[in-house]
C-alpha cells in the first residue's frame, strides 16, 4: 500500500509528540517532517510534497488560518486544534478534516481513510522510467534514474547524465509533480538535482553551492539552502 505521507504542524512539542504516537498505530502513514511555526511551512510544503498536513489552528505570528490561505488548493488540510469555534473558518478554506484536540484515535481513524479514497494514484515516475530524450538530431532512451541535475534553460530543460547532456521540451513547474521527492530536490526555480547525485556542499560568500559527482557545482538558492541543510543535519 502507498503510505500516506503527513507533516505535522503544531508550536507545541508535546502535541506533536501525541500526533506521532497516535499515527504509529496506523502502519500505512509516514510523517515526512515537523513544523513548529507557519512560517516553515510553505518552503516545506514546496520541498517534501507531503500527501496533508496536520495543522494547529492558534500558533505565535503566522496562524493555521493564514497558513491555509496561503498554500490555497496547493494542500489538504487536516486541522488539529483546541478550540472546535474556527470550525467553520476552517471549511471556508477547503479543509479537508476538522479534529479537535484531544484527539479520538477512531475520529483520527476516519480521517485518514478519508484522506486514503481521495488521494489519485501516484504519477511519480520510478527510477527505471525511460525517457526520450534529443541530442542534436539523435533520440536516445534515458534511464530516470540516470539522470543527475535537469535545468530550466528558456522554453526547454536540460538534462545532465553519465552520458552527457539531453535535452527535452517542457518546464521544471510541470515536471516536478512527477518526481519522487525522495530522490529528488529543487535547488532553485532553475534547477533541480537527484539526491544521491551530491557528494558535497560548498559555502562561499555565505551562500550555499552543490557539488555533484560528475564534478559540476550547482548554486542553490536563499530559500532552498535552509532547506537543503535541514534534509542532510544529522540533528
Amino acid at each position: 500500500m502507498t503510505p500516506l505521507r503527513l507533516l505535522i504542524v503544531d508550536d507545541e512539542r508535546l502535541a506533536r509528540q501525541e500526533l506521532r504516537r497516535l499515527l504509529a498505530a496506523h502502519a500505512e502513514v509516514e510523517i515526512v517532517g515537523e513544523a513548529s511555526h507557519g512560517e516553515q511551512v510553505l518552503p516545506l510544503q514546496r520541498e517534501l510534497r507531503p500527501d496533508a498536513l496536520l495543522l494547529d489552528v492558534q500558533m505565535p505570528g503566522m496562524d493555521g488560518l493564514a497558513v491555509a490561505r496561503a498554500l490555497g488548493v496547493e494542500a489538504r488540510i487536516i486541522f488539529c486544534t483546541a478550540h472546535s469555534d474556527f470550525a467553520v473558518e476552517a471549511f471556508d478554506l477547503n479543509a479537508f478534516d476538522y479534529l479537535v484536540k484531544p484527539v479520538e484515535p477512531a475520529r483520527l481513524g476516519e480521517a485518514l481513510e478519508r484522506l486514503r479514497r481521495a488521494l489519485p494514484h501516484s504519477l511519480l515516475l520510478p527510477d527505471d522510467h525511460r525517457v526520450l530524450l534529443r541530442r542534436g538530431e539523435r533520440m536516445a532512451l534515458v534511464r530516470l534514474g540516470d539522470i543527475t541535475l535537469i535545468e530550466s534553460r528558456d522554453n526547454y530543460l536540460s538534462l545532465q547524465t553519465p552520458d552527457g547532456e539531453y535535452l527535452l521540451a517542457g518546464s521544471l513547474a510541470r515536471l516536478l509533480p512527477r518526481l519522487d521527492p525522495q530522490r529528488w530536490l529543487q535547488l532553485s526555480r532553475q534547477a533541480i538535482v537527484r539526491l544521491d547525485a551530491i557528494v558535497g556542499l560548498q559555502a562561499p560568500d555565505g551562500s550555499l553551492v552543490v557539488e555533484l559527482s560528475d564534478g559540476r557545482r550547482v548554486s542553490v538558492s536563499r530559500r532552498q539552502s535552509q532547506m537543503l541543510r535541514h534534509r542532510f543535519s544529522l540533528l
